[in-house]
């Protein structure tokens, strides 16, 4: 993708409550947009971004698939303008990587922005209460 700001790559490891963060400054011209991609996001991680900038600036979450194949109906997972400050939280639906477009293609000047980015990989939900495995997979033990 040209032009692309490929400034964050976030890992978010197989560990139970993995965290990866990731901050960018960077000036945007007239007419153009920034990306910055995000790889290898797993299922469930939950996504918070916050965004300052001096000027407005469009701005929409997405995952790579639906960049490079978008399909009649699909929406990206978040879509807003932000004209000085906005923070926005997401729950990845499926493991890809994804993008953040910041978008300043309708100004008429340069817009200095800056996204922090934090990727959170949640918890499996503990057993519900009474939960007891069959015995033969409960113990490793030899008889």
């Amino acid at each position: 993708m040209p032009g692309a700001l490929l400034a964050a790559l976030l890992l978010v490891t197989a560990a139970p409550a993995a965290a990866a963060e990731a901050a960018v400054a960077t000036d945007i011209p007239a007419g153009q947009a920034k990306t910055i991609r995000i790889r290898s996001l797993p299922v469930g991680a939950a996504v918070g971004v916050r965004i300052s900038s001096s000027g407005r600036v469009l701005v929409s979450f997405l995952g790579m698939k639906h960049l490079k194949a978008p399909s009649t109906g699909a929406k990206p997972l978040f879509r807003g303008v932000v004209q000085e400050k906005m923070s926005f939280r997401v729950v990845i639906p499926e493991a890809d990587d994804y993008v953040l477009i910041l978008s300043n293609r309708s100004g008429k000047e340069a817009v200095k922005v800056e996204a922090e980015i934090q990727a959170v990989r949640r918890r499996p939900n503990p057993p519900p209460k009474g939960y007891s495995p069959r015995p033969e997979k409960a113990s490793w033990s030899p008889r």
